[in-house]
Formats: C-alpha cells, sequence, structure tokens
C-alpha cells in the first residue's frame, strides 16, 4: 500500500469551517463549477475561482477573495443542486432548513419556491426516475420523501419507514427506467419505483451513505462503519471499519470513502482491498466529484471540516497519483511477497501441528489417548431450538463424539446488543460436547449465522478450528402452538389468493424455524391453518387458508400482518392483492396521532403569529429609545427595559416554538408510520393507491377517511 506517493492535483484553503455532509458542487451560470458548502448554523459559502457571482444576497467574505457568503435566517440542513428550471442548463440552489425548503437561483439572485416542510428535512437530491422524466428535488424528511417541480409544487409522496439518510437513482429491476434507492435509519435500503415499493434490503446498522457505479452495482455505507457494494440486489461484499463513512464515490473503476476521521480510501470494486490510502489535516465534511479544474475529467474533491480542499485525479491501474512516483510496481510485488510469505509460515505451523499429532498417535498405547490426537470421523453439528423460556433461540454446537467444544465464535448480523460477534469459552471445569448460544433476532428478517469452533479434548494443548454456517429463516422467533393456547384476538386481515395450498406449505417451510417440516395429511387437503407464538413477547399468531382461497391473519402486530403479506407475495409472486384489515389498536394510535398534529399545527400558528408581533413591538422600541437618548435619559432606560423584556418573551416563544416543532415532527413520524404498515398490507397497485388517499386524506385532515383506508385500502 502506498500513501506517500498520493498527491493531490490542486490544494486550497476556504478559510472557514465546513458542516459535515452539506456540501455540492454547482455550475450556477452553465459552465463554472463552485464548491458550495454549510460553514455553521446559518451561513452558506460559495467558492467561485472561475469569476465572481452576481451579487445580491451574497458578500464577498473577507477571509477569503474567491468565496462569497450567504447569510439565511434559517438552519442550514441539506444541501442540493441542480438544472431545477427547464430550458436552462443552470444549476438551481436547493436549501434544506429543519422546517423549510428554498429553491434559489445564484446567477439571476431570485427564488424559485419557499415551501414549508412538516415532516423535516434531512436530505435533497435533484433527479428524475420513473415516470417523472422532468428533474424534480426530491426531499428525504423523518419518515417520508417527496418530490417536488421547479415550482415548489407537489409531483409524489410516500412514507418511509426511517428518516432518509441517503438517496440515489438506479435501475434496480432492469427494465430500462430508473427508480429512487432510500437508505433511512431503521437499517433498511428502500427501492422505489413510480411511488411504489418494489423491494427492501435489510443492512445491519442505518443506511447514511448511497453512490452509483454502474448499470448494475452501487455501494452503500452504513452508521457503524460497513460499506458494501450490491450488484442486482445481492451484496457483493462489505468491510468494516471502526470510522464512519461520510461520503463514498466510484472514480476511476474504484470506490473511494471519505472517513469521518479524514481518511480516504482508493478500494478495488470486486473485493473492497484498499489500493491508496492518504490522511487529511482534519476530519472529513465531504467528498464530491466534479470537474473542478475544467480539464474534461472529473476529479476527487475532498473537503476537510477546517476548510481544506484537495482534488485527486481518478485512480489508474499500474500508474501512480504523481508524474514523479516510479515504484509502484516493485512495491506492489514486494507486498504480494510478504503475504506469500506469511502464508508459508502460517502452513509451516500447521504442519508442525499435524506432525506432532502423528507423532503422539503412534507413540501412545491403546488404551492410552495422546493428548493432541483428533479423531479423523469428528463432526460438528448444529441446530437451532427455540427457547422460550428465554424468549429467544438458542444455538446449539455439537460433536459427534467424546471430543469437547472449547470455544466458539458466532458471527451474525443485528442479533448481539454489543456487536455483530459473540464469543463463548466455559470455564475448564464446565467443558463439554456440546455449547448453547443464545440468539435474539430483533427483526424479522433472515440472517447468516457463521460459526468457528475450537474442537478437541479436555487437556488438548492443540486444538482444531471447525467452520459452519446457519441460516435462520425470516420468521425463526415464532413457534408452533396449540390451538388452546391462542387468545382470540379482534385484530386481523383477510384477503383472497387462488394457488394450491401445498405451496402455501412449502413458504411456510421456508420461512418459519421448524424441527420436523409440515406435511399436509392427506395429500389432496385444501385447507391449511396453523397456530403459532412469538418468542419476543409471547403473543400469538394464526393464519387460516380456506379451501376457497380466503386467507385469514390473526395477529395484533400490524406490522407483522405486512410483513407476512409481502413474504408470502413475493413467492407466489403475486403483482396485485388487496385485503381488509381490521387492527383496533393502529386505528386508535391513528386517531390519537391525527388530533397531535392537528392541534400542534394550532399552537404552531399562533406561536409564529406572537413571535411577529413581538418582534415588530421591538423593532419599532429600538428607535424610539435611541431618539430619547437625547433629550430623556429615563424614558430611554424605560424603552429599552421593554426591549428586554419583549427579547426575553421571545426567547421563551423560540424554545416553545423548538418543543412543539419535535413534537410535530413525532407525531408525523407515527403517523406516517401506521400509513406505511396499512399500505404494506396491500400489494401492487392497491398499495400504490392507499398511499395516494393517505396523502389527500392527511392533507385534508380527514380522520375517518385514514382509518378506511387503513381497513379496506383506499378511500
Amino acid at each position: 500500500m502506498q500513501m506517500s506517493t498520493v498527491q493531490p492535483v490542486f490544494k486550497l484553503e476556504l478559510n472557514h469551517k465546513v458542516t459535515p455532509g452539506v456540501a455540492v458542487i454547482a455550475k450556477y451560470d452553465g459552465t463554472h463549477p463552485c464548491l458550495t458548502a454549510s460553514a455553521g448554523y446559518d451561513k452558506i459559502i460559495i467558492h467561485h475561482p472561475y469569476g465572481a457571482v452576481a451579487s445580491g444576497r451574497t458578500q464577498r467574505s473577507q477571509a477569503h477573495g474567491e468565496v462569497s457568503e450567504l447569510n439565511l435566517s434559517q438552519a442550514v440542513v441539506a444541501l442540493a443542486a441542480g438544472p431545477l428550471r427547464p430550458n436552462t442548463a443552470r444549476d438551481m440552489l436547493l436549501i434544506g432548513s429543519p422546517t423549510q425548503i428554498l429553491a434559489y437561483d445564484v446567477h439571476e439572485n431570485t427564488d424559485l419556491f419557499f415551501r414549508e416542510a412538516p415532516d423535516g428535512v434531512n436530505i435533497i437530491m435533484t433527479g428524475s426516475f420513473g415516470k417523472y422524466t422532468d428533474t424534480l428535488a426530491i426531499v428525504g424528511g423523518n419518515s417520508s420523501v417527496h418530490g417536488l417541480t421547479w415550482e415548489g409544487d407537489e409531483l409524489f409522496w410516500n412514507v418511509v419507514g426511517g428518516k432518509v439518510c441517503a438517496m440515489i437513482t438506479f435501475d434496480f429491476d432492469k427494465d430500462g427506467e430508473t427508480e429512487l434507492i432510500i437508505g433511512s435509519d431503521d437499517s433498511y435500503i428502500r427501492v422505489l419505483k413510480n411511488n411504489q415499493f418494489i423491494a427492501e434490503l435489510p443492512e445491519t446498522g442505518p443506511v447514511t451513505c448511497l453512490t452509483l457505479i454502474n448499470e448494475v452495482r452501487f455501494a452503500y455505507g452504513l452508521a457503524n462503519g460497513t460499506i458494501g457494494i450490491y450488484e442486482e440486489g445481492i451484496r457483493l461484499w462489505r468491510v468494516k471499519s471502526k470510522q464512519n463513512s461520510i461520503s463514498l464515490q466510484w472514480s476511476g473503476e474504484t470506490l473511494v470513502c471519505c472517513w469521518a476521521n479524514g481518511r480516504v480510501d482508493w478500494r478495488e470494486g470486486s473485493s473492497g482491498k484498499v489500493l491508496r490510502r492518504v490522511q487529511m489535516r482534519a476530519n472529513g465534511a465531504a467528498m464530491l466529484l466534479a470537474d473542478y479544474r475544467s480539464v474534461g475529467v472529473a476529479d476527487l474533491v475532498c473537503v476537510s471540516s477546517k476548510g481544506e480542499v484537495l482534488g485527486y485525479p481518478p485512480y489508474q491501474e499500474n500508474t501512480s497519483f504523481s508524474a514523479a512516483s516510479k515504484k509502484l510496481p516493485s512495491d506492489e510485488d514486494r507486498l504480494a511477497i510478504t503475504e506469500l510469505l506469511n502464508k508459508k509460515q502460517a502452513l509451516l505451523v500447521e504442519l508442525q501441528h499435524y506432525e506432532a499429532n502423528a507423532a503422539n498417535a503412534s507413540n501412545a498405547d491403546d488404551v492410552e489417548r495422546p493428548a493432541t490426537a483428533m479423531p479423523t470421523n469428528t463432526r460438528l453439528q448444529v441446530i437451532v431450538l427455540h427457547a422460550p423460556e428465554e424468549n429467544g433461540l438458542q444455538l446449539a454446537i455439537s460433536t459427534n463424539n467424546d471430543t469437547i467444544v472449547r470455544a466458539a465464535m458466532v458471527l451474525a448480523e443485528g442479533i448481539f446488543e454489543t456487536g455483530e460477534t459473540l464469543a463463548r469459552h466455559p470455564e475448564p471445569s464446565r467443558l463439554r460436547s456440546i455449547l448453547h448460544v443464545p440468539l435474539n433476532p430483533p427483526r424479522d428478517i433472515p440472517v447468516d449465522v457463521h460459526i468457528k469452533a475450537l474442537v478437541g479434548y479436555p487437556d488438548s494443548e492443540q486444538f482444531h478450528i471447525f467452520e459452519l454456517t446457519k441460516q435462520l429463516p425470516r420468521f425463526s422467533m415464532y413457534t408452533l402452538a396449540s390451538p388452546n393456547n391462542i387468545s382470540q384476538r379482534s385484530s386481523y386481515v383477510t384477503f383472497r389468493i387462488t394457488e394450491r395450498v401445498q405451496r402455501i406449505c412449502i413458504w411456510f417451510n421456508q420461512n418459519f424455524l421448524l424441527e420436523d417440516e409440515l406435511e399436509l395429511k392427506p395429500e389432496d387437503a385444501k385447507e391449511f391453518h396453523v397456530n403459532l407464538t412469538c418468542l419476543r413477547d409471547m403473543t400469538s399468531l394464526s393464519m387460516d387458508f380456506e379451501a376457497d382461497g380466503q386467507v385469514k391473519i390473526k395477529t395484533h402486530d400490524i406490522r407483522l400482518a405486512g410483513d407476512l403479506i409481502q413474504s408470502l407475495a413475493v413467492f407466489l409472486n403475486l403483482s396485485h392483492l388487496s385485503s381488509i384489515a381490521s387492527f383496533p389498536e393502529a386505528e386508535t394510535k391513528l386517531r390519537e396521532e391525527m388530533e397531535n398534529a392537528s392541534q400542534i399545527g394550532e399552537i404552531r400558528s399562533r406561536l409564529a403569529a406572537e413571535t411577529a408581533e413581538r418582534a415588530q413591538l421591538i423593532t419599532a422600541l429600538l428607535p424610539a429609545a435611541q431618539d430619547a437618548a437625547t433629550y430623556d435619559y429615563k424614558e430611554m432606560l424605560n424603552r429599552y427595559k421593554e426591549v428586554v423584556m419583549l427579547n426575553e418573551e421571545l426567547l421563551t416563544g423560540c424554545h416553545v416554538r423548538r418543543a412543539t416543532q419535535e413534537q410535530a415532527v413525532s407525531s408525523l413520524k407515527n403517523l406516517h408510520t401506521v400509513l406505511q404498515q396499512a399500505a404494506r398490507l396491500r400489494v401492487g397497485k392497491f398499495s400504490k393507491a392507499a398511499v395516494a388517499a393517505s396523502r389527500k386524506a392527511v392533507r385534508d385532515n380527514n380522520v375517518e377517511a385514514l382509518v378506511k383506508i387503513l381497513q379496506h385500502g383506499d378511500s
């Protein structure tokens, strides 16, 4: 690995601090690229190396001659740029604050639109996908995503299970139309096609970065330090770091990652192997891909939190970043030789262990067992069992003879609270031929469990390593129960399908953890009934598949009902499915959140009016106090006392408005969660219709329409 030979092709200092993750490069005049970033709470800086931007709101920075400042009255949390206005190649700047969105034409110094965002703003991007052929401003909020035209009109809206943290456009299903890929903090990557979710990819942490690679691959980054690549919906590889990734870019056939500590890695696209690495002098703030030198080649523009900007050209195989570097091939050969020597040493040590075992076995008596011997027929056996007394699962690792399992390391995604790995090593007095490891999957997703176990005898000094992989099905936390133990619940969802019950049984065997696969007896059976218990909270679940195709799922958990329907639809290849649902708890929550949102909206309007009134009074009192200073000192003090009192009231009102905004965001998120769960009870056009009807009902503040949508799918 070469670190000293990686030299930037340009450097510059902005002399401003940069907010991590809030930066963009745009061509406001249609020709020259400008670096734009957030430089604090409410300030935006624009670096224009090819000439000053148009005057107006921007002011020339005193700290840097090529930097202009744009001051706003709101906090800047997101930036994006693109040719939003039709019939123009100039980029428009999109500014996101916690509750508002501003589209600003920097070159003309005009506003395209200013719009409230009740669900908040976390990320903004410009682009088009699916049937939306015009360039849109796509806004990701705390629990929703929506697209706006250049005039600020809402073109689409949909609910998301968590806060939207990353978005890209990508042809996921290879039909010639791009889809919107959404990464959220609920550890899912979702695919939105024409305002309908067609796929969900579960991950092990909040998704913070997404970037396009080619027509079949895209890269992702998680908040836990994991980065990787998906190819046609299947994870190609992933690696994990102790640092968090700030940005991912594809440059010169390599995946480049900028980490929070300022490190920048160039990795092979096929394996994730590090090819190059540099370290900035400060923490990383952004990494963008743009032809900033206007030479016809896109460079990597790395920005640190202290305003240092470094530009790197695309990486090329067998060439170095600087013309002066001539030692790369020989250095790679040296690294390859070192790696081969390490492998040779490891193989020699392993060979010595085998020779020691063989020598001990030949010298030992028949009745005495050597301490390092291992029977050749030793096998490692793994089974996953339900553990109702522990409210979870139990992984049993055992051998087929009198050897013992000295220790085991279990690697699984998203199961263990302390990380992805759990090691079990009992005390010598408790060593047995079987070892138990508790498993508690918090979500209903399939999980691959990788096991590495040390096997030998209790007095062995050397142990053999066995490696196995066991897959947990999606609904592994549900165990079979008798009908007598199932409580009668009023919550249910019912729908009709035309499918043989034998295929339903196959789906059940593949997605649930069973000791023995279920078989229909007799073979010509037309019905299928099953009762289960959830090990997390010991609640009941029953599924009835009737001979006429009618299906009824009884559970109090609307999320679980949606997961079952989506899994069944994928297995049976169902394009469209309607359903009728009854979930009294969800309906009650829906009414409560709608009422809270309505009340909070009224409070916000009243607080805004009071704030505006006090601000006007302060504006009038300050000149009066200044005038009074020339003729009446006492009158001046009284005026300033009134200003101080009004200012304290403004501060109090500001805190109240902030608390109210947090309550509004929480209520909207809970409301959108219920609406998303209602949409997941349907498939295809029926799910899409439920989302569209929900948006209209929320706008009209129609609670009864929302309840009806939850029950029947549309209003």
